[in-house]
Formats: C-alpha cells, sequence, structure tokens
C-alpha cells in the first residue's frame, strides 16, 4: 500500500518529550485528519461486514477478532491494519510513528502490532483492567516500546477513557502480576499493594478530542474504567517497537516457550529466529533518514 509522501510535524516539544520520559505517558495536540478517523471507521465497518484486503490465517483462534454474532459486549478486532487499507492509513501514518519516536527518544519506529477496541455505552461494569503491555511481549527485547491509543471521536471521561498510573513505566516491574489483568473487573485491588511499596497510586484519565492521541510507555500501568455514556467508545491502539527491538527467545512459567501471533507470520531472519524488522509484518512508521517513511506493510 502507498502512503503519503506529506511532511509529518514532530508534534512534540522537548518539555513534552521529557513529561513522557519521566511519567510515562504524554498527550499531543490535535494532530490527525478527520479524513483519516473517517476511512479508519469505515474500514471497521467493512471488516465487520466480511470484507478483507488481506486474509490472516488463524483469525478468532489466534487472535482475537470480534464479528457480528459474537455477542454485544466489548469489542476486540486485532492485527487490523494489517487487514484493512483504510484502517491501515490511520495507524500506519508517519505523524503518529515521528511523535513516537520524538517521545521515546529513538531514530526510528516501527509498527508491532494494532488492535481496535469498541466498548458500548451503557455498560456500567464493562472495564479493561490494569495491565502492562510489555508483559505481554515477552520476546521483545526492547522496554523502550509503546502505544498510541487513537479515540476516533471526542472521548471525554464519561466515555471510560484510558486511564495511566502516573509514573508506573518505573516501578511496574515490582508489582505482584496476579492481581493485574487485561480481563480483570477489579480496578480497586491494586491500589493497596502499590501503596504498600512505596508508591503514589496516581490514575490519570486521558481525555482527548477527536484528532488528538497519547503515548504510554510499555511499562506502564493502564487500563479503562466503564463507559457511562450512551455512546460507543471506539479507539485504536497502535503498539510501536523502537528500531533497536528484535526478537528474543522467552518461556512462560510452566518452561512452554512464549510464542506470539507475530512470530507465526513474519519472516525468518538467518538463524531462523522471528525478524521483527520484515516490513511485510512491521512496517517502518518513521526513520531519521527521511522525515516521512511510506510504509511498506505487504497488507493491502
Amino acid at each position: 500500500m502507498s502512503m503519503s509522501m506529506q511532511q509529518p510535524i514532530l508534534g512534540l516539544s522537548a518539555a513534552d518529550a521529557a513529561f513522557y520520559q519521566e511519567h510515562g505517558w504524554v498527550t499531543t495536540e490535535t494532530v490527525l485528519d478527520d479524513s483519516l478517523i473517517d476511512e479508519a471507521l469505515a474500514g471497521l465497518e467493512q471488516h465487520w461486514a466480511g470484507h478483507r484486503d488481506r486474509t490472516l490465517p488463524g483469525a478468532r483462534k489466534q487472535f482475537g477478532d470480534w464479528m457480528p454474532g459474537d455477542g454485544e459486549g466489548t469489542r476486540n478486532n486485532e492485527y487490523l491494519s494489517l487487514q484493512n487499507r483504510k484502517v491501515s492509513a490511520l495507524a500506519w501514518s508517519p505523524i503518529v510513528g515521528a511523535i513516537a519516536a520524538n517521545a521515546a527518544g529513538s531514530t526510528g519506529i516501527r509498527l508491532f502490532d494494532d488492535q481496535i477496541v469498541y466498548k458500548p455505552g451503557g455498560q456500567k461494569t464493562a472495564v479493561v483492567g490494569w495491565h502492562v503491555d510489555g508483559d505481554y511481549w515477552g520476546t521483545c527485547s526492547s522496554w523502550n516500546m509503546l502505544t498510541a491509543w487513537i479515540p476516533l471521536h471526542d472521548c471525554p471521561e464519561e466515555m471510560g477513557p484510558l486511564v495511566v498510573l502516573d509514573g508506573s513505566h518505573k516501578w511496574s516491574h515490582t508489582v505482584d502480576r496476579s492481581i493485574m489483568s487485561f480481563h480483570s473487573p477489579d480496578m480497586d485491588a491494586l491500589k493497596t499493594q502499590v501503596e504498600s511499596l512505596g508508591y503514589e497510586f496516581k490514575p490519570v484519565t486521558i481525555k482527548l478530542k477527536r484528532g488528538q492521541f497519547s503515548l504510554h510507555h510499555c511499562r506502564a500501568i493502564h487500563g479503562s474504567y466503564p463507559n457511562r455514556s450512551d455512546r460507543p467508545r471506539i479507539a485504536l491502539a497502535v503498539h510501536m517497537q523502537d528500531e533497536a527491538n528484535e526478537y528474543r527467545a522467552a518461556t512462560r512459567p510452566d518452561g512452554r516457550p512464549v510464542q506470539l501471533y507475530n512470530d507465526v507470520i513474519c519472516a525468518k531472519n538467518s538463524l531462523g529466529m522471528p525478524d521483527y524488522s520484515d516490513p511485510g509484518v512491521f512496517p517502518t512508521l518513521w526513520n531519521s533518514t527521511a522525515e516521512a517513511v511510506p510504509a511498506k506493510g505487504t497488507a493491502c
């Protein structure tokens, strides 16, 4: 898929980048065009209607891919930018990569994966539990990865936007993982332990206008509260890797090897290991050799 060679604005001041390094999160100004967001919404509807620009093997078995008939709760569609051109135009936007690189202090940013989460309105108990993205990426060598959280509409507090524990990227590795899970509805259990460790439990609600997005560090603890509004909350999470990231073998506590879906579909390097620089799965969003880099993914 060809991408525009528009010159992206780096989007964050030096003070903003320093804030990200200190707090583990930051928000942008309004930098995304309405047309990109409209196209992503149209692509999502296409996907739910059964359209694929590229079909990925193992959908609904090896990764989440909500489809009509799966129930009316929270919907999760993963790897959507590798399946739909309209969504990839937003997820692979050079301005997203440029701002992420600026915040992370990286000379290059590649896609790692992405997902759209749709949280219906009026779901008073539907939360996304406290979790750390990096915990799901055990095969990654880098601790400098990050996520752009892009709402596809204005997202005030009542809609249950992203909530980040301020500064938690510095100490999340000390917290007992048994009380944290993406799927856990208990948002209060973590507070006692965090404070017992001597850290401040400071949730920050990331309220955004359409066209803004936030970034959070791969070690930041985050989640979201229920969507109390009468409208669905729809957001695209773009998980990104700095160019230093590479595959490393990892095992689970029971000794089984960790394998991500990324590892299944990407090319292998000369050692037969997953190549996390494979442009067909991990397109470069931005690097320092060019202010805008056309994504080279083979998705569409």
